[in-house]
């Protein structure tokens, strides 16, 4: 075929090609990413007041928006590869429709919310599924954005978090100090797998805040042990809690002033004392 013929036959495709958005439904196929880079999951739940200490240290303007109710809200279910992270982003033409929610959206505001108020009420969604949810969906099981989220939420209604530490008489608290081997057990317990903890380190005060809990999911969504080194035991090797030091499982009124605004608040204090109060 000549030059011409082809330039004449890629024009004519070109024209009957539908839309982008017509094509979506059949981009999940279209990757360079097969069902077979993953092989398990992580749902994994944030405790919105470190969540949001956090957000408010990353910068001053920052603000956030708490849940009503006191509890772990989701962050994501992020498919994994053994030994490594990912993958990430297996679709990028199969961008976030907040219109395919449905129905889930007053559940999604309750159990999967977005804490950072300067950001808008689907970004989380939208970053989720874009960077988690379209290689989750190479499974038929999350092959579409209502699969995704309501695996979800059926997952945070079976595994509760807050009720479970509760139970066990670790509730968010400014002044009580917990080991983290004791969350992890009792979590462990009750869950009946064994579950990775995150916590976040605030250089300021040097307290170390429980942050996030991660739950493993075999990929025919069976619940496993999260991975970890028997030698050093399931603790030590599915977290960067420390466990020879107390951390803080922060409550939700310490969200209003993170420490660096304290400190300065004190620092202001005292200037304007021996301002006012020269010797």
């Amino acid at each position: 075929m000549t030059t011409a013929k082809w330039i004449a036959v890629a024009c004519v495709l070109a024209v009957i090609q539908p839309p982008v958005k017509a094509r979506v439904m059949f981009d999940i196929v279209r990757t360079d990413v097969s069902l077979s880079e993953w092989d398990s999951l992580l749902f994994t739940v944030h405790w919105p007041v470190t969540t949001c200490l956090i957000w408010k240290e990353g910068k001053p303007g920052h603000t956030c928006i708490l849940p009503e109710n006191h509890v772990w809200t989701i962050h994501g279910i992020w498919p994994n590869q053994d030994g490594k992270e990912g993958p990430f982003f297996c679709n990028r033409t199969w961008i976030f429709n907040p219109d395919q929610l449905g129905t889930l959206r007053p559940q999604l505001l309750k159990v999967w919310p977005n804490i950072h108020g300067n950001d808008t009420e689907d970004s989380l969604w939208k970053h989720e599924w874009e960077k988690h949810g379209t290689c989750a969906a190479l499974d038929p099981k999350f092959g579409s954005e209502q699969l995704y989220f309501n695996q979800g939420i059926q997952w945070v209604k079976n595994y509760h978090i807050t009720k479970i530490l509760s139970q066990h008489l670790i509730v968010p608290s400014m002044s009580t100090r917990y080991n983290v081997t004791l969350i992890h057990k009792a979590l462990k317990d009750v869950i009946g797998a064994i579950p990775s903890l995150s916590c976040e380190y605030d250089k300021d005060t040097g307290n170390i805040y429980l942050s996030e809990i991660r739950l493993c999911f075999q990929r025919d969504m069976v619940l496993v042990d999260c991975k970890h080194n028997q030698q050093l035991g399931a603790v030590q090797s599915v977290t960067n809690c420390p466990t020879n030091k107390l951390i803080i499982y922060p409550g939700k009124a310490s969200f209003i002033k993170t420490s660096r605004q304290h400190k300065r608040m004190f620092h202001q204090k005292v200037h304007n004392h021996s301002k006012h109060n020269p010797k």
